[in-house]
């Protein structure tokens, strides 16, 4: 006769169970199928997600786990259970900078990290027509755009920002036990050792990889997986070298978009690059350089994609080049330059002026 299994047995059961997840996900996406195992694996027993929790801490390498009750034999129980599972398991057992993005967004949504302010934070911000490069404590650099503001808040457990307008270049300094979080709109983009852009629209963002690897976390859903200590994989995007995650912030579709890195960076050198871009986006960009800021004047022009690329603050030239281009017409009011669909009057007038200026 079997003896059953007592508490012992059963917990020692279960943090194996926790670091094979863990392992698992850290290695790579888990498939649909598996996803839904995790799930029932989480909702079976409450202290399931406590145990996922404190494997995420350890593999994490953050001081969180310093705040658990005997935290230097459950770091030593953890690593054990996650030798054991690597042993048993099929996975090789990855690096820490292959796994870092994925663990680092599981980190953050599973609660081990926290989004919270602990001090006030610093604001770097830049006027219409102005760049800047900003170099952070940790050793990495900000390029930031035109027009553009960003609050930096760095403590011993994590680095910190919040893009509240415009655009931002980010060159990341490796240091693998504080993740780096960019949170835009209601998006938060996790990294180490990274370069990549983070740019806020009206109603977009788009983030661009250069180099490393990234993962772009919903804000809303990481907030209430953090309140209710839930992991969260699903809502997960990972963007390698080469990628832009384009995404509407008020239906939350998005996509993932192959780009040319050398391109899009034109506008640390003075030059704003449109591929298929919705004229009022194009606008956009253009006015935070521009002395005279330009208006669309109907939702017909603003949805037509243009494609170019312009000196930065050179409005007339962009003007020019969109109404010969386009059926678009252009006049200044008041110190604004207003763009609309053209009409046939629009068109007439236009042909008459062409003419008066062929007879001259």
């Amino acid at each position: 006769m079997m003896a059953p299994h007592n508490d012992n047995d059963r917990g020692a059961e279960r943090e194996e169970q926790a670091a094979t997840w863990c392992l698992r996900i850290a290695d790579r996406p888990l498939t649909v199928s598996e996803q839904q195992a995790f799930d029932a694996w989480l909702a079976a027993d409450e202290q399931n997600a406590q145990h996922f929790e404190q494997m995420v801490a350890v593999w994490h390498g953050t001081d969180a786990i310093a705040e658990m009750p005997g935290f230097l034999s459950l770091r030593a129980k953890a690593l054990t259970s996650m030798e054991k599972a690597r042993r048993q398991g099929e996975m090789s057992f990855p690096t820490r900078r292959h796994a870092f993005a994925a663990m680092a967004a599981f980190a953050l949504t599973a609660g081990i990290g926290t989004w919270y302010w602990s001090k006030a934070a610093d604001v770097y911000s830049t006027d219409v027509g102005e760049r800047r490069i900003v170099r952070l404590d940790d050793g990495s650099s900000v390029s930031l755009d035109a027009a553009s503001q960003m609050s930096v808040s760095f403590t011993d457990e994590r680095r910190a920002i919040v893009l509240d307008r415009g655009r931002a270049k980010f060159d990341v300094a490796k240091d693998p036990l504080r993740p780096f979080t960019v949170t835009a709109g209601t998006q938060s983009v996790v990294a180490i050792g990274t370069s990549f852009s983070v740019e806020l629209l009206k109603d977009q963002l788009r983030v661009l990889l250069f180099e490393g690897q990234v993962a772009v976390v919903p804000r809303a859903a990481a907030a209430r997986h953090i309140r209710t200590r839930r992991p969260v994989t699903q809502a997960t995007t990972q963007l390698s070298p080469g990628q832009e995650l384009v995404a509407s912030l008020s239906s939350g579709a998005a996509e993932i978009l192959p780009v040319d890195a050398g391109r899009s960076l034109g506008w640390e050198g003075g030059q704003v690059d449109f591929v298929d871009m919705p004229l009022a986006d194009a606008v956009e960009r253009m006015n935070r350089y521009a002395a005279s800021p330009i208006v669309i004047g109907d939702a017909a022009a603003g949805r037509r994609l243009v494609n170019g690329v312009f000196e930065a603050g050179d409005t007339d030239s962009f003007v020019k080049g969109l109404t010969s281009l386009y059926p678009l017409a252009a006049r200044e009011v008041d110190g604004q330059v207003i763009i609309k669909t053209a009409n046939s009057k629009d068109t007439e007038e236009k042909t008459d002026q062409e003419k008066n200026q062929g007879r001259k």
